[in-house]
Order: structure tokens, then C-alpha cells, then sequence
């Protein structure tokens, strides 16, 4: 189709179809290339030397960039990519959790945007640098006539450096370069992340991608800042790529090499100024190695003790971010009264809602350290940083089983759409308990200083409500499986769970058969009267 063309005369092209009209935005889309090595390496020197790069343009998404097999589990590094009008690189690490990096600006020349390199669903946004040069992506890029990239990775940490044309060491063109004659890297990648644990076995990929989640994304197509619904006057990129071919005769890759270079001595340091890289030529086995953590001693404190660190409190899984805001749309408490004085009453509170009211359905945590008030999520979102909060994030179903390879792909046709965490969880126990597997409530006393979480500027509620005895009770099977059949449509099935809970027993009266009480809950009021009407009749009060 005349997208690449390769000589050892000239610089290597790697072009997009910039002939064809599309004609609906439903089709398969401009055709471009992703071209990746057969080989793999764990560890190395890669620089990339470009003449040109698609950057710079609407709707282009090109990367240069390594990739394990079974992402997010064996690691993403982005060398170089952006999108769009963007004019600045960032490098990015995208990994399963656990792994965040400092970002301090003693040991970079680049911004730290964001330091958590975990994906999650519906945020992959990963930790990158941002490179504050206007020469480093896009139109400027092209503009000097290129320049080079390399990335060096070892088992402290992962560096990017970027030298514009004219500015390229003298060792790399000699092919026997010397990191440690640098200078300080664009991108310096090392803080908590245990680097062996999370990148192993990577691939070199070079692409250009149209749109997609980055590039076409609503929020970045109508950027305030190089909006290219503006530049363009088309309200989305799908329609403007498949409308405007000509757009892309500049969406190309000059390529003069890229090379993977490997320690002489791989037990040397890297750092030192006597280590020596050499080309890498020759077949290497590449293998994942797995390091055990040592198991910790539990303490008083989920934070800061067990700052991104998999934990465990019941059956359930959580990613611990102290200083954290995780976005998300509240629930409400897991029972009318429960009570909460600290973060760990807030991450029991997820666990019991996912154990006794509706599976999955509290997906993380937010507690707000000042108030000591809980927001439990049924979804989750970003994660701003804000140190008047704590966080923690349900990790056990939420990984989809993507791959790069393909011998480990799955099936669209799979039932299963989510794989638990291959994470260690460090188990954590509350002070003195005796387990932190089970939950028990044998009387509760109610009590106004009580603040259920809600959205931030919102209101509170206070739970103003008689003291109660919750004892032990036989409700008939026939009839739980009745009511249940009446879950709403929006899947607050645990609202029924609460009510069967505090008006099972019948102990007051009042409580549960006054309606009024019962219209704070999120559901419809009608549903309330079924129920209470279903236990009338089936249950005689």
C-alpha cells in the first residue's frame, strides 16, 4: 500500500494512507502501521533516531514505545507520544499496581503530571514527565529535523532522554554510548515501584494511531488550549480523519536507526562511568522473574504505613493511596448506623458492603481525615491528590485480559470479562482483633456525631433514629428471593439487604414500619411501600 519503504541507502519511511475518503465514521478507519520487534528484552539501552515523526497533526496519535506480554501485568514504557497539536513529549509508565515513581526534580529536567502508574478501568492515565521543550514532539520536532530518544532501563529505574538535532553525544553516533555522560535525563521513573516486579519482556513498537481514547477523546479534541474542533471545525476526530486524507501526508516516521544496546557485564552498575553498553545482536532467552516482598508486621495504620500497597481487610483486595482523592458516585453508608472513627472503618465499611448488600458494588473508599467522614464509591475514577484525604481502591475484578500477545489473548466470546490481580496482597489487621475476615453487629446505639459521607458540597445526614437490639432471626427463604426479584433498575438491591437487616426482627415497630424514615434511602418510595406491603402479607407484621 506504499506505507513503508526501507533501503540501507536512506532513512527508513513509515507513511498513513493520506489518499482515501472514508466514507462513515463506522468503517474501519485510515489504514497506518504498527511495526514491532519479534524479540524481546528485559533491561537495555534503546535509542530511537528519527528525522521526522506524524506528531503535530489533528487526530495522530504516534508513539515509540516497549510493551510486555499480558498488559498491564509485564509493564508499558512510552519513549515518545502525543497527540494532536500537542507540542511536548511525555514519557509514561503504565503498569497493574503498586508502582509510582517521585518525579523529583533534583534528578530530571522534566514535570512530573502524575506519579500512580497503575491502570485501572476507565483511568489509564498512568505516571509521566512532561517534557517542557517545544522541540521534543510535533511540529517543533520536525521543524529542527528531528532528533533522538533513548530510554535506559535497569533494575533501579527508567530513564528518557531527548537530544534535538545538533545537540546528539558523540557516543551515540560512535554507537558506544555512555549514559552516565549525559547529563540529567528528561524523565527520571523511580520511587516506591519495584521495577523488576512490574516490567519483563518488552518489545519495541513504533506506530501511528488515529483518534482513539487519547486523540479522540471529547476532552482533548476540544482542548481549551489547541482545540482541534477549532482548528479543524469538525465536532469530533473520527469524522475529520476519514473526511481529510490530504491531513496526513505529513503523518509519517524518517527513521535513520533504532538500536538496543545491553550491558557488557549485566552485574555491573549502571551508572557507573567505566559501564559499557554494546550492541545487542545475539538471541537472548528473555524471562519473568518473580521477587517475593517480605511479608510486613501489621500495624495501627493503613496510612502512610501501606501508601500504594495491596492490602487486604476480609476477602477483599485494596490498593491503599494516602493523600488521595479517588473520584466516583457515592452509595451511601453500608447500614443505616455504621459507624466510622477512622480510615480502616471506612475500607471495613467497602468490604461489607461487597460481603452483605450487592457484590462488586463498592468499587473503593474515600475518607476525609478532618472529619472523619466516609464516601464510599460504586465506581472509580481519577486520583487527584489531596492531602486532606485517604483512599482505597477495590482491585480483585478489576483487570480486563489484555495482551499483546497473542498466545495468551482471550476470546471476545469469553464470559469472563475481568482477571483478579496477581498482586500479593500484605495483610492488614485492626489492633487487637482477633480476624479481620468476618463482621458482626450485636446492638448499636445511634448517635448525632455520626457523618455519613456524601459528594464534596453537599450536606450531611445524622443518624438521629432510637437506640435498637439487633438479635438473630429465621426469615422465610421464599420470601427473600420474592422481594429480591424486585431489584430497581439502577441496581440498588442493597438498600433491600438494610431493611431485611433492621426490620427483620421486628424489634421496633415504629422504626420499620414508619415510612418517613425510610425516604432518605436512594430508591424509589414506592419500592419502600412494596416491600413493607410483601412483609405484611407474607410475613404477618
Amino acid at each position: 500500500m506504499g506505507m513503508i519503504n526501507a533501503s540501507d541507502s536512506s532513512p527508513i519511511y513509515i507513511g498513513s494512507d493520506y489518499n482515501t475518503v472514508i466514507g462513515s465514521t463506522q468503517a474501519a478507519g485510515r489504514p497506518s502501521v504498527r511495526i514491532s520487534t519479534q524479540r524481546s528484552w528485559t533491561h537495555g539501552l534503546f535509542i530511537g533516531d528519527f528525522n521526522h515523526a506524524p506528531g503535530g497533526v489533528c487526530g495522530s496519535w504516534p508513539a515509540f514505545w516497549t510493551l510486555g506480554p499480558n498488559w498491564p501485568y509485564n509493564g508499558e514504557i512510552d519513549i515518545m507520544e502525543g497527540a494532536n497539536l500537542v507540542n511536548y513529549n511525555a514519557a509514561t509508565l503504565h503498569t497493574n499496581p503498586n508502582c509510582t515513581i517521585a518525579g523529583d526534580s533534583r534528578t530530571m529536567t522534566g514535570q512530573l503530571n502524575n506519579n500512580n502508574c497503575a491502570y485501572y478501568p476507565g483511568y489509564n492515565v498512568g505516571c509521566g514527565i512532561r517534557d517542557t521543550r517545544s522541540t521534543s514532539y510535533g511540529a517543533g520536532f520536525n521543524a529542527i529535523g528531528g532528533g533522538i530518544y533513548a530510554m535506559q532501563w535497569t533494575s533501579d529505574y527508567i530513564s528518557v532522554w531527548f537530544f534535538p538535532k545538533g545537540s546528539i553525544p558523540s557516543d551515540i553516533t560512535n554507537k558506544a554510548p555512555n549514559p552516565s555522560s549525559w547529563g540529567l535525563p528528561m524523565a527520571n521513573m523511580q520511587g516506591s515501584c519495584v521495577i523488576d516486579q512490574h516490567f519483563q519482556a518488552h518489545k519495541v513498537i513504533l506506530n501511528n494511531a488515529f483518534c482513539g481514547e487519547y486523540a479522540g477523546a471529547t476532552s482533548v479534541w476540544n482542548s481549551t488550549t489547541n482545540s482541534c474542533a477549532t482548528y479543524t471545525g469538525y465536532s469530533t476526530c473520527n469524522a475529520y480523519v476519514a473526511a481529510q486524507p490530504a491531513a496526513f501526508q505529513q503523518s509519517y516516521w524518517s527513521i535513520n536507526s533504532i538500536r538496543v544496546y545491553q550491558l557488557v557485564d549485566p552485574s555491573a552498575n549502571a551508572s557507573s562511568t567505566s559501564t559499557a553498553y554494546i550492541a545487542s545482536h545475539q538471541p537472548t532467552q528473555s524471562s519473568t522473574s518473580t521477587i517475593s516482598p517480605q511479608t510486613p508486621v501489621p500495624t495501627t495504620s493503613l496510612c502512610p504505613t501501606y501508601n500504594f500497597t495491596v492490602v487486604q481487610s476480609s476477602n477483599f483486595k485494596y490498593e491503599i493511596e494516602c493523600g488521595v482523592n479517588i473520584g466516583g458516585s457515592d452509595i451511601g453508608r453500608p447500614y443505616p448506623s455504621y459507624q466510622v472513627t477512622s480510615f480502616e472503618d471506612c475500607v471495613a465499611g467497602c468490604s461489607y458492603w461487597n460481603t452483605y448488600n450487592s457484590t462488586n458494588i463498592c468499587g473503593g473508599v474515600t475518607y476525609q481525615v478532618s472529619n472523619k467522614a466516609c464516601y464510599w464509591k460504586r465506581n472509580i475514577g481519577s486520583t487527584p491528590a489531596d492531602p486532606s484525604f485517604n483512599s482505597a481502591r477495590l482491585i480483585y475484578y478489576a483487570y480486563p485480559q489484555v495482551t499483546d500477545d497473542p498466545r495468551q489473548q482471550t476470546s471476545s466470546s469469553s464470559s469472563t470479562s475481568y482477571v483478579a490481580t496477581s498482586v500479593t496482597p500484605q495483610y492488614y489487621v485492626a489492633p487487637g482483633a482477633a480476624t479481620s475476615t468476618s463482621f458482626s453487629l450485636i446492638s448499636e446505639t445511634p448517635t448525632s456525631s455520626f457523618t455519613d459521607g456524601v459528594p464534596l458540597g453537599g450536606s450531611t445526614t445524622d443518624d438521629t433514629s432510637p437506640t435498637m437490639s439487633i438479635v438473630s432471626t429465621t426469615i422465610n427463604a421464599s420470601l427473600i428471593a420474592r422481594i429480591i426479584d424486585f431489584k430497581p433498575a439502577d441496581g440498588a438491591i442493597h438498600e433491600f439487604a438494610a431493611f431485611f437487616f433492621f426490620c427483620g426482627s421486628n424489634i421496633d415497630k415504629n422504626y420499620c414500619g414508619d415510612i418517613n424514615k425510610w425516604t432518605a434511602f436512594p430508591f424509589e418510595l414506592s419500592i419502600v411501600k412494596l416491600v413493607i406491603s410483601f412483609f405484611k402479607a407474607n410475613h404477618g407484621r
